[in-house]
């Protein structure tokens, strides 16, 4: 039995590690830093658009629920920057359609 416990926990684990490096993949490696930068609110709000959806995908299709993008609360709540170079309205946008891109790739779309 505890050998069964310790065996699902380390599959669990390959399985988040696995998510992590398909996202990874997206961006590759040299470019991650530059999205967190928030010298460029546009690429923030793209990035993490994308890291929301896709975890919120893979969550979705792990249990079992429908393909629904927008019906979660990361999306219909999309977090506000509004400082220049862009305004609260087009960052909101850009991370939605960044969170969309995120999530079928993590739903397996």
């Amino acid at each position: 039995m505890t050998i069964h416990k310790h065996w699902r926990t380390a599959f669990a684990f390959v399985l988040l590690g696995g998510s992590a490096a398909m996202a990874s993949a997206q961006y590759g490696q040299g470019n991650g830093s530059a999205y967190r930068e928030e010298s460029d609110p546009s690429a923030y709000a793209a990035h993490w658009g994308y890291q929301d959806g896709f975890n919120d995908g893979s969550h979705d299709r792990a249990t079992g629920h429908s393909f629904r993008p927008t019906h979660d609360g990361a999306y219909k709540h999309a977090p506000e920057y509004g400082h220049s170079p862009i305004n609260r309205d087009e960052y909101k946008n850009i991370y939605r359609e960044a969170y969309v891109r995120g999530y079928e790739k993590g739903y397996g779309r």
